[in-house]
This record gives C-alpha cells, sequence and structure tokens, in this order.
C-alpha cells in the first residue's frame, strides 16, 4: 500500500476511473475528482514556494468547501501537517487554538478568519493564491509521517491537540459509495465530519455536498432536496432541530442511512426517528484519540443507553475505579483494546503522542449487556454529587427530555446560599409551551420517578444549551456560570 495518504487515494481514483465523476458538489457547482486532485497538486507546489517543508504544522482556517479539501490533500501531497480548525468560534478561542498548533503558516478565509491576515500570530495565505502554483507531481514520504492534527472537543477542559500520521487515514473501502450523495452538518474540523464527507468521497467514490456556512435545519433541507441527498451524518441536536422543519418527513423519507453521532441518543429522539427512518438509522459512538468504538441501529433495542455491539475487532470491557473488571450488567468505566490510539498534545511541536495495542479508558460510564452490546449512560466526570449520593446527568436528561414539552435538558449541581449542594434544571422548552405550567410538570414528573437527590431543586429555561461546534453539551459551563443563572 502507498505511505502517502494524498497518493493512495489518488491512486484509487484513477484505478477505479473516476477522474470525471462528481466528488464535491460546493458553491452551486459540481467539482470532479480530476479538479479535486489537480488543486491539492497546486496547492501542494504552492507550500512548497511559501518555504514550508515536511513535518511543517498549516493551519487551515477554512470554512467546509472545496478548497479546504485542496489544502488537506495538499498538505499530505507535500508532507505538512493540516490542522483543521473552527473558523466559526470567538476569536480568542481562534487565537488559542492557533497558538497551540504552533503552526508555519495559516491559510484564512477573508469572510470568516480574515482578522488573521493582520492579528501577528502567525503568517497568513489565501487558498486561492497557493492554488495558483503549477501543480505538484511528486508526493513526500509517508507511513509514519504526520498528516493531520485536530483538536479535541473540549467539552471537558482546553482542547489538546490529536495528531494522525499518513498510515492511519485515507484507506480505500472500494466502491461502495458509488452513486451515493452525502452530506454531513459535522464539520471537517472534527474526525467525524471530516471522515463523513472529505475522506468518505475519496475512499468510496460518494459525492458529498459542501456547505460553506454552518447549515440551519432550514437550510439543510433545502441542500438535501436540491442535491438528492441520500446518506446524512449529523449530531442527535441538529435531528431534534431537524425534526421541527415542517418538510422534514420528505427528506428523511429519502434517505438510504442516516448516521447520528457525537453526543448521546436521547429515548424521545430514538422514538421520533425510529418510525421514519426504521433500520436506516444509525447510532455510532467514538472518540477523537481511538476512533469508533460501537455502531448500531436504535430499531433493534428499547433502552436509550443502548449503542450496538463493539466495531469488528474491537474488545470492551466495564472497569470499577480499582480497575477490576465488572460483569455483566454492571456499570464502570468504559475500556476499549485499541491497535493504536493518539493522546492529545497541549503544543504542535510536542508532535505525535500514540500508545499501540492497549486498553484505552473513554471516561465514559457503561456497560455491557448479556448480548455484548454497549450501553453509554453518560460522562465519569459529570456525575454529580448531592447529598452524599452519586446521581448521573443522563438518567435526570433523559427523563425530562421525555416530556412532550422539553427540546432538550441538561442538570448541573449547583452550591446554594444555605450551603446545600442540589440539582439545578436547564430546559430548552418547544415552541408555544407555557414554561410556569411545564416547570410544575416537570417537577412532578421527576418526584415521581426519581429519588429525592436526583430531583432538580429549579429550573432554568434557555434558548439553546451551550454546545461546541460539535453538538456536545459544555456542561462545565453550566456549572461555571449557573450561580449567574436567576
Amino acid at each position: 500500500m502507498l505511505d502517502n495518504v494524498a497518493q493512495r487515494l489518488a491512486e484509487h481514483t484513477r484505478e477505479n476511473g473516476w477522474h470525471e465523476r462528481v466528488a464535491f458538489v460546493a458553491d452551486r457547482r459540481e467539482w470532479t475528482f480530476a479538479e479535486v486532485f489537480d488543486g491539492a497538486a497546486r496547492v501542494a507546489n504552492g507550500y512548497r514556494a511559501a518555504g514550508l517543508r515536511p513535518g511543517d504544522r498549516v493551519l487551515l482556517a477554512l470554512p467546509d468547501s472545496v478548497e479546504l479539501v485542496w489544502c488537506l490533500l495538499g498538505a499530505w501531497q507535500a508532507g505538512v501537517v493540516a490542522v483543521p480548525v473552527n473558523v466559526q468560534m470567538s476569536r480568542e478561542d481562534l487565537e488559542r487554538d492557533a497558538a497551540t498548533a504552533e503552526p508555519a503558516l495559516a491559510v484564512v478565509d477573508p469572510e470568516t478568519a480574515g482578522w488573521l491576515d493582520t492579528a501577528g500570530l502567525v503568517r497568513t495565505t489565501r487558498a486561492e493564491h497557493l492554488s495558483a502554483a503549477e501543480p505538484a507531481t511528486d508526493f513526500a514520504a509517508g507511513g509514519d509521517a504526520p498528516a493531520l492534527a485536530l483538536f479535541t472537543s473540549g467539552t471537558t477542559g482546553t482542547p489538546k491537540l490529536c495528531f494522525f500520521l499518513h498510515r492511519d487515514i485515507g484507506k480505500p473501502r472500494g466502491t461502495e459509495g458509488v452513486g451515493v450523495v452525502g452530506f454531513s452538518v459535522s464539520r471537517m474540523y472534527f474526525f467525524g465530519g471530516l471522515s463523513a464527507s472529505t475522506l468518505a468521497t475519496l475512499e468510496t467514490g460518494l459525492t458529498s455536498v459542501l456547505s460553506r456556512p454552518r447549515a440551519t435545519p432550514t437550510a439543510a433541507i433545502e441542500l438535501m432536496r436540491t442535491h438528492g441527498v441520500t446518506r446524512f451524518f449529523g449530531q442527535p441536536s441538529f435531528f431534534a432541530r431537524l425534526l421541527l422543519e415542517p418538510d422534514h418527513a420528505e427528506v428523511l423519507g429519502a434517505l438510504r442511512v442516516a448516521i447520528c453521532a457525537g453526543e448521546a441518543l436521547s429515548q424521545r429522539l430514538r422514538e421520533q426517528l425510529v418510525p421514519i427512518l426504521g433500520a436506516r438509522l444509525v447510532n455510532g459512538y467514538g472518540a477523537t484519540e481511538i476512533g469508533g468504538v460501537a455502531i448500531g441501529r436504535p430499531a433493534d433495542y428499547d433502552t436509550p443507553s443502548a449503542v450496538g455491539p463493539p466495531f469488528q475487532g474491537r474488545a470492551v470491557r466495564i472497569v470499577d475505579a480499582d480497575g477490576q473488571v465488572l460483569p455483566t450488567g454492571e456499570r464502570g468505566e468504559l475500556h476499549v483494546r485499541v491497535p493504536f490510539a493518539t493522546r492529545g498534545v497541549a503544543r504542535g511541536s510536542l508532535g505525535p503522542d500514540q500508545v499501540f495495542d492497549t486498553w484505552w479508558p473513554t471516561g465514559d460510564l457503561g456497560s455491557l449487556d448479556e448480548d455484548g452490546v454497549v450501553h453509554v449512560h453518560g460522562r465519569l466526570d459529570d456525575v454529580e454529587v448531592i447529598g452524599g449520593q452519586n446521581v448521573v446527568p443522563g438518567e435526570v436528561e433523559r427523563l425530562l427530555e421525555s416530556h412532550p414539552g422539553v427540546l432538550e435538558a441538561a442538570v448541573s449541581a449547583v452550591r446554594r446560599e444555605t450551603g446545600y449542594t442540589t440539582l439545578r434544571a436547564y430546559v430548552v422548552p418547544a415552541p408555544d409551551v407555557e414554561p410556569d405550567a411545564l416547570g410544575t410538570e416537570l417537577v412532578d414528573l421527576a418526584k415521581a420517578r426519581l429519588s429525592w437527590y436526583k430531583v432538580p431543586d429549579d429550573i432554568v429555561w434557555l434558548d439553546a444549551l451551550p454546545r461546541n461546534g460539535n453538538g456536545k453539551v459544555l456542561r462545565r459551563h453550566l456549572r461555571a456560570e449557573g450561580n449567574q443563572f436567576v
């Protein structure tokens, strides 16, 4: 197998005769596989002309676009490490990521991160300048060299940089995507979004629809209808918002497969989606550092904690606080046996930090049922202590979200003026729902179904829960700011 990921994917395209087939639909036009690899080869020489050498890092401050695909592939062809980042973060957060990556160059988009041109943090250029070069015809060495670095989601602290080697990514999977039109609302600065769009296109031959702006549910409906999308990838929270759109049944009904990942799939959302999608709905669970852990079809299970069996070749186990393996059905930390894991580093110059053939602690509270199905109950570091008792927020949140008047909910512990710690619920009500009446019903529901220490003491009404770019609830923000709500 060719050791440079860009060369490997280009050869896969050539062998299958895909050059004139449409790889991407973006910016109101179609881009063939030939145009994609030609643009990448030009960018590869553009990097070299800018003085970048193999092993240097390039910060890709670009929205999802063909230019971003060119800059990714071009970096891999030139042996440069691509570091895509979220251009819709706050300026402070983007400056933090730029400082962490320590790049030799940043490629910026004038409409989103153009201010990096004058911020003085890093030398900058534009994708159109890089792609003006003559196409490179050679490929740098790959193999164990780093090709890609992605930031962790930052749900539990400062994001770290995870490196992936040429041998880790871009493994052709035949022609299973030919004839499929895909669309991902998970962006390409997360591995899930990158895999669902760019890598899936180049590995399987599918056509991916790219949206330069982050798609709203209304925009997603229009894109899916216009381009005949048959494969959709998104976070459960996006699916929930999609269901509020009047035309959601039409576009969901046309899908061959709908994949949700990135956060827990609630019971209520499962009950809404399964009647529409049936076995076409797929639920995935994994992490940036280790990739996929388990996957399954929600229609096959009755409980919202069930994900599915582990991916082929991946062993899982549940352990207690002392590291002892727990029996079937008991809850503890979920560990996964992985061939390698990429540990996040605090600075780009530290380079890849990988471990091999190891049991990886996920930090998630999990269990295994007698059929070997993986169940995920929440983050261990989300566990709150109320009245000396451990409370898993997910249990309370799932109950609150089962009420038809609730769109989404989160809970966290709050230290009261009396010195006691109790739970507070943060609830996004459904449209046209009267909060006061809903609040009474939610408290009554919790009292009827939960132990006393799991019942929220009060409710804060929000327009939306704080989430990161991949849809995960930023519970630490709720904890930090909880006492500011009144």
